[in-house]
């Protein structure tokens, strides 16, 4: 059972695909936590949630990996987790930065968010607190005191990390508060993004901004920021290590822009949802 669950973290042909072929692991996900005692956590109703933080933790990498494709396809496809998370303490593991760039912190941000807007039952941080937690982030590799040298990796990694301070912050603002794209702290994120957006230059480096030009899309409203941010997209053609590429977000987008959002008007994450499901139904 095991290699049948590992082949199906490692096909992927689209995001879509790639939810679908998690959705089918799950059983066998929960089977493989049932054994961990420390990977279930008491829940005040009875019931039982996964633990994040150990999860992420567990030396079992599959099982880390389960729990990072189910932060990041619910993320860009708007869809609910597959799984029930705690967030009982803060995360300290940087596997995923290492992999995706994504601040560990941040990355649980955006899982509370996932599980905020899917309903969940387990204890949820308000958004004022999670807001305040992402403002008050500092990397642990920054370069804030060193002169930026353009075209560097090291500048560009920390542009990176520092963008998901504002993708997480539109993702808050837009996903649990419920605002539009025109709110003025989702425009001054927007403008934030394309600024440190700018500043890479590298293609491998900058892949790991893919969700960045994403979320920036949801909320842009110029259309010259919505040019940019579709032919970015077209240019990330593989799917690693987003298990997206971006062609496939840019035809969601495109529908946004097209539908809702057109002429620049507001548009809300939810609005973006069902673009995405009218382009591809999951």
């Amino acid at each position: 059972m095991l290699d049948r669950f590992r082949a199906h973290l490692e096909v992927n042909v689209d995001g879509v695909s790639a939810y679908t072929l998690l959705r089918t692991a799950l059983p066998m996900f929960l089977s493989f936590i049932s054994t961990e005692s420390d990977l279930l956590i008491d829940q005040p109703n009875g019931s039982l949630a996964v633990s994040f933080a150990n999860t992420l933790r567990s030396p079992r990498h599959e099982l880390a990996r389960f729990v990072g494709n189910d932060v990041i396809l619910p993320f860009l496809l708007g869809a609910p987790p597959l799984a029930e998370y705690a967030y009982e303490r803060s995360c300290d593991h940087d596997q995923f930065e290492w992999v995706h760039g994504i601040p560990i912190s941040l990355f649980q941000t955006v899982s509370q968010v996932n599980s905020w807007r899917a309903g969940s039952k387990v204890f949820l941080e308000d958004w004022q607190t999670l807001e305040q937690r992402t403002l008050a982030w500092r990397s642990p590799y920054d370069t804030s005191d060193v002169p930026f040298v353009p075209e560097s990796a090291t500048s560009e990694m920390a542009a990176v990390r520092e963008g998901w301070r504002y993708v997480v912050l539109i993702y808050i603002y837009m996903g649990v508060c419920g605002v539009s794209s025109h709110d003025s702290r989702v425009q001054a994120s927007v403008d934030r993004i394309f600024q440190l957006s700018g500043t890479v230059r590298s293609s491998h480096i900058g892949m790991h901004m893919l969700p960045h030009y994403f979320v920036a899309g949801v909320a842009a409203r110029l259309e010259r920021h919505r040019v940019a941010v579709y032919e970015k997209l077209l240019s990330f053609t593989g799917s690693r290590p987003w298990l997206f590429g971006g062609p496939q977000l840019g035809l969601f987008l495109y529908r946004l822009w097209r539908g809702v959002g057109t002429g620049g008007g507001a548009v809300t994450w939810d609005d973006y949802v069902r673009s995405r499901q009218a382009v591809a139904p999951i």
